[in-house]
């Protein structure tokens, strides 16, 4: 018995299979934990329970940030971009266990990671690892703090080796403001699904949310961390 992850509409469910088809990696029923990590293994996170989304998002932000990135570092890093769009795989804040060493300078912490920000006057939603430049956090701070979007081509079974991978191509939202839009691959639509919304709604807005990523975040940032600022070209 196996248990496989499937999309509805941006929301990830599970049921049982019977089999494994190659085309796919199916999640043993027990093994519901996942590993994050970036290209050169040195930042790592525990993930517990299942995502709670997975989307590939072709707004300019999330694409300007990992375009950003792959240029800084070439092939040092593991893209977030798949099919020319930011591949986000969000778990629930509490379900994310950063696999730090014990610190116990905070500045060591604060060192891990640079941020971005899109235009002077954006906010540092963004961060990336300084050691091999993997795009880390693609959502976080403010507005979607009950939620920690990761890189989703860094996200492995808990064996460290097998990449995750849905049994579904995850959608392509915000495709209206896709770079080159006409090239977006099916699954698409031009901005969210309706699933995807109302999983936002409930997980996000919720003001009885158990745990925000702020705290979380807070690890890694202060005033005296490096921040890039990239420029917004397409207005």
């Amino acid at each position: 018995m196996h248990t496989v992850c499937m999309h509805d509409g941006g929301v990830l469910e599970c049921m049982h299979v019977h089999a494994q088809d190659d085309a796919f990696i199916y999640i043993d029923q027990m093994m519901i934990s996942f590993v994050y990590r970036c290209n050169c293994g040195k930042f790592k996170a525990k993930l517990t329970g299942l995502p709670v989304n997975s989307a590939v998002c072709h707004c300019h932000s999330c694409v300007a940030a990992g375009r950003y990135v792959d240029e800084k570092f070439g092939s040092t890093n593991t893209s977030v971009l798949r099919n020319g769009g930011a591949y986000i795989t969000s778990f629930t804040a509490s379900d994310v266990e950063f696999d730090q060493p014990d610190f116990t300078d905070v500045e060591q912490h604060v060192d891990l990671l640079g941020w971005l920000r899109i235009g002077q006057h954006g906010d540092p939603f963004r961060a990336y690892t300084k050691c091999c430049g993997t795009l880390v956090f693609t959502l976080a701070k403010k507005s979607l703090s009950t939620y920690c979007g990761l890189n989703g081509n860094c996200i492995y079974l808990n064996d460290d080796i097998t990449p995750f991978q849905p049994s579904t191509e995850p959608m392509n939202i915000m495709t209206k403001f896709a770079f080159d839009a006409e090239n977006v691959p099916e699954p698409k639509c031009n901005y969210v699904t309706w699933g995807l919304a109302w999983n936002i709604v409930k997980n996000v807005l919720n003001p009885f949310a158990s745990c925000n990523f702020k705290g979380k975040e807070a690890m890694f940032y202060n005033e005296k961390s490096r921040l890039d600022t990239i420029p917004i070209t397409w207005e």
